[in-house]
């Protein structure tokens, strides 16, 4: 009994690598008509293992190479039956060949599409739509959070610059900074949700700006358009004294003050519109050249670690106030608040 559930083992471990076929071949002697068999058995299995070829004409020049090649992969053959019409001898076999060996082979000379890789596809597509959608919803909890979260000020000291009448004008001095969690969950999220180049089918956002050869340079991210996240590098910000706005509206990016340069903007759409509008007119993608990235934003401001030196005209008309100079709290909020 143990010998019986010994060879079955073995015989399933057989069947498990291995690809049976009877065929019937033949020739003008028994060797010819056995080899013509055992070719036709590896044609039929390698003929069914290609689901798509990219090159069909070089296939067929590979493919008596690929046979050769496996014949020497024939794990045993049985002949079933032998006759004989006029001069050629005509044979049945049961062939066994080695499945595993056979399928190296042909994945080693000819581009494959099997089931196997459509599979492994599909669970990569799936796992990265999963992903994508995480990660989308995580930018806007990003976007959705007060903007308190993401900048702050530290209000430093004051200076009285004019003495009137009915008003003094006092200049505050604070220091702008950005949440370092936020900005790196920032670029962290959108690092991950970015595809590898721009096109038609993303938008472009950026991140971690810093200066690179005397010029701005940033991250850029390619954010696909169907995973509908929300515009989140333009932070429209200002500097609140107890609840009331006392700057200007400024726009931040991640770890940039912008400040617009109009004759920058102008310049570098005079260099790049005659070769992008050429490119549009002939279906191309549009491609800007990357020294222009930045140009017009490039008298912009980077928020270091210890914050950005921020001047803030500040106007009291009350004499009385000079008294709580000291314990004036600062904040930013959105624009219009």
């Amino acid at each position: 009994m143990k010998k019986i559930l010994i060879m079955s083992l073995i015989g399933l471990l057989i069947a498990a690598n291995s690809w049976a076929v009877v065929v019937t071949g033949s020739g003008t002697t028994k060797e010819e008509a056995i080899n013509n068999c055992l070719r036709d058995a590896v044609e039929m299995f390698t003929g069914a293992l290609v689901y798509g070829v990219t090159d069909v004409e070089n296939y067929q020049v590979q493919k008596d190479q690929i046979v050769a090649a496996s014949l020497g992969y024939v794990k045993i053959y049985r002949i079933i039956k032998t006759s004989k019409i006029d001069d050629l001898i005509l044979i049945t076999l049961d062939v066994t060949l080695s499945e595993g060996k056979i399928e190296g082979i042909l994945r080693n000379n000819v581009k494959l599409i099997t089931s196997e890789n459509v599979l492994k596809d599909y669970n990569n597509v799936a796992q990265r739509q999963v992903q994508m959608k995480k990660l989308a919803e995580m930018v806007r909890i990003l976007a959705s959070r007060p903007v308190h979260e993401k900048y702050g000020v530290i209000y430093e000291g004051y200076e009285i610059k004019r003495i009137g009448a009915t008003q003094v004008d006092v200049v505050l001095s604070a220091r702008v900074t950005v949440n370092p969690f936020y900005s790196r969950a920032y670029n962290e999220i959108l690092k991950n949700l970015s595809e590898e180049s721009n096109s038609a089918e993303t938008w472009v956002l950026g991140g971690n700006y810093r200066i690179e050869s005397g010029r701005l340079v940033n991250s850029r991210y390619y954010i696909s358009k169907d995973a509908k996240t929300p515009i989140v590098d333009e932070v429209h910000t200002q500097v609140h004294v107890n609840g009331v706005p006392v700057d200007q509206c400024r726009e931040y990016r991640d770890n940039l003050m912008v400040v617009y340069s109009p004759a920058e903007f102008v310049k570098g759409f005079a260099m790049i519109f005659p070769k992008a509008f050429m490119q549009g007119m002939n279906d191309e993608e549009v491609v800007i050249d990357k020294k222009w990235n930045n140009a017009g934003i490039k008298e912009s401001k980077i928020l270091p670690p210890d914050g950005l030196p921020l001047k803030i005209k500040y106007r009291i008309s009350d004499s009385k106030d000079i008294k709580a100079l000291w314990k004036l709290k600062l904040t930013m909020e959105s624009c219009g608040k």
